[in-house]
């Protein structure tokens, strides 16, 4: 199973949408969040699944700002990351997570991309596609899955594919 996983678009996603034409295999787009309608109308434009949470920009009810997903026998909480501090700390959002029982936490409001793990929960921001923060690159991730774990990789938006000639 391959994941998409984006965040923080706030109406820019040209990046994303020319990065979606290049790759292949995508499972599902997942979206965390501010401007969660960017991702449904990308997932109609590519026919891709699509599951998402919405962010502090997206005026979410209760019901709409986290969700936990099952792939592959891995439990993922997918929230905005607001409501846990994530500016500022991890362990709330860490706390969060082992109430669940998930294997990983993928989260945004940042605008800047991280992979970390905490014992036993993987914890990964995308990042921002259009607003990075703090230096960051234009990012989204890739996460597959299958049952031996769960393996992101940031993808630099900006950087150019070289084709090889044979």
């Amino acid at each position: 199973m391959v994941l998409a996983v984006i965040s923080d678009t706030h109406g820019i996603f040209a990046l994303v949408r020319k990065k979606l034409r290049e790759l292949k295999g995508i499972d599902y787009l997942i979206h965390l969040g501010d401007n969660a309608s960017d991702a449904i109308q990308l997932s109609q434009e590519f026919g891709i699944p699509l599951e998402y949470v919405k962010g502090n920009c997206d005026f979410p009810t209760k019901d709409e700002l986290e969700k936990v997903i099952e792939t592959e026998g891995q439990k993922i909480l997918l929230t905005h990351g607001h409501r846990y501090y994530v500016k500022y700390e991890y362990q709330t959002i860490l706390d969060r997570g082992r109430e669940l029982g998930v294997n990983a936490v993928f989260f945004g409001h940042t605008h800047i991309p991280m992979i970390s793990k905490h014992e036993d929960i993987l914890l990964l921001n995308p990042g921002s596609p259009s607003l990075p923060r703090e230096g960051a690159k234009k990012t989204i991730a890739l996460v597959t899955i299958d049952k031996t774990g769960i393996f992101p990789r940031l993808v630099n938006l900006e950087e150019v594919s070289v084709l090889k000639e044979a």
